[in-house]
C-alpha cells in the first residue's frame, strides 16, 4: 500500500466496492478536487498494465465525488461512460485526474476527466451522472 504522498491527503472511500482499488489520495486547488492512485500490483493484467477495469472504476470513483460535489451532495449515479484508453500505465506510476464538470440539468450532469500520468493523458473517461430525488 502507498503512503500519502506530500500535499494530498488519504480519500475516505465509502463505497464497497471502490475501498478494493485504495488507497486513492486527493488534494484541492481552488476548490477544484484531484484525485490519485499509485498503481500496484494489484491493478495490472499479466502483461504489467495497468488494467482497463481499474482505470474505468477510478474515472467512476473520481468523477462520481466530483458531481457529489457539484450536486451539494446529493445522490447521484452513473447512467453511461464512455472510455478511451491512450496509453499504458504501469507499477509505481502515478495516475492523477481532475475532473471537470460539463454541463448541468436538473437532473443530469455532464463530466469528464484526463487521467494523467508524468505529464500524458493516459485515458479519458466520459460520464453521464443523473441526480436522484430525495426521497
Amino acid at each position: 500500500m502507498s503512503e500519502t504522498p506530500p500535499g494530498y491527503t488519504q480519500t475516505e472511500l465509502l463505497d464497497p466496492f471502490e475501498i478494493h482499488i485504495g488507497p486513492v489520495f486527493e488534494r484541492r486547488e481552488n476548490g477544484v478536487r484531484s484525485i490519485l492512485l499509485i498503481a500496484d500490483e494489484r491493478h495490472v493484467n499479466m502483461r504489467g498494465i495497468v488494467h482497463g477495469g481499474l482505470l474505468m472504476t477510478l474515472a467512476d470513483l473520481a468523477i462520481g465525488q466530483a458531481v457529489w460535489d457539484a450536486t451539494d451532495h446529493a445522490t447521484v449515479v452513473t447512467v453511461g461512460m464512455q472510455s478511451q484508453f491512450l496509453k499504458p500505465a504501469h507499477v509505481g506510476d502515478r495516475i492523477e485526474v481532475t475532473p471537470q464538470i460539463m454541463r448541468r440539468t436538473k437532473s443530469l450532469v455532464f463530466a469528464r476527466g484526463d487521467f494523467m500520468v508524468g505529464g500524458e493523458v493516459v485515458y479519458t473517461a466520459t460520464s453521464l451522472w443523473k441526480v436522484l430525488e430525495k426521497r
